[in-house]
């Protein structure tokens, strides 16, 4: 499921860019969760503008700029070099989610930018600046797993600003993606169903048996369920509902904690969760 807003896509990239620079190896969270884990990591930035007023490296609201900024830990260890080339793959895919009018995604930031850009300059009208930026950060790492959060904001005309969060659960020795199927017993559904109901109450300061409905959400049925957003984190499992997810715009997405206490009896002895929950 894509994480960002459909943007209208460009057909061809002849506009001219005016380009910023671009920053390598800052260090940030991402890199010291990973490095805490046994991973060596750096966390890179890359920034391109471009538009008729992009002389400042930072365009205030009015100026007619487009800007990319993207944020991502690189994964540098040279004991496992397959393993690095496989995160790094599934890295930067997530980061790079975007396409032309023909669903052509770009082979690397550079091309997003170009892309991103060249939107910005066919749209007739466009009022203030346009911006994407998406930061990509390990938050939880334990013994073969790891969890990556892609946060999302930006603004390309419209009402509003878009922004979301999404999380991944990779396995670091092979690069698989796991979902709750891999790490919870068969017919979890139901019981972190309910747990996570209650997590989801409290969260947004429910009355327990207050109809969902009737506070603003729109579950199907009027029943809580779970989606696939959640992340291996280190007091429970962690969920995200962005924005229109289940909820009004104006309502916010909303995040919440599964503690592992209320879920230890669907964890089996051999899941990567096992330590974890314990």
């Amino acid at each position: 499921m894509p994480l960002h807003q459909t943007i209208r896509a460009a057909a061809l990239f002849s506009s001219l860019l005016l380009m910023t620079g671009c920053n390598l190896g800052q260090a940030g969270n991402g890199s010291e969760v990973l490095s805490a884990s046994g991973i060596s990591a750096e966390m890179v930035n890359f920034s391109r503008s471009g538009g008729q007023e992009c002389a400042n490296a930072k365009p205030d609201e009015d100026s007619k700029c487009a800007t990319v900024h993207i944020t991502y830990p690189k994964i540098t260890d040279t004991l496992a070099p397959e393993t690095a080339a496989h995160l790094n793959q599934f890295i930067q895919e997530q980061l790079l989610e975007y396409s032309d009018e023909d669903g052509k995604p770009p082979a690397n930031f550079e091309e997003l930018a170009k892309q991103f850009i060249a939107d910005y300059q066919q749209d007739p009208s466009p009022i203030g600046h346009w911006e994407l930026e998406r930061t990509m950060e390990a938050v939880y790492a334990h013994d073969g797993l790891v969890t990556l959060r892609l946060s999302e904001n930006g603004y390309t005309g419209g009402a509003h600003p878009f922004n979301g969060e999404r999380y991944f659960v990779l396995d670091t020795h092979s690069g698989k993606q796991l979902t709750l199927a891999d790490l919870l017993a068969p017919g979890y559904a139901s019981t972190l169903n309910a747990a996570a109901e209650h997590a989801f109450r409290a969260a947004r300061k429910l009355p327990p048996n207050a109809s969902l409905e009737a506070e603003g959400f729109l579950f199907e049925n009027d029943t809580f369920k779970v989606n696939t957003n959640f992340g291996v984190l280190a007091d429970g499992l962690g969920f995200i509902f962005n924005d229109y997810e289940v909820a009004p715009y104006a309502m916010g997405s909303t995040g919440f904690t599964v503690p592992y206490a209320d879920i230890r009896a669907l964890v089996p002895g051999n899941s990567p969760l096992a330590a974890i929950a314990r």
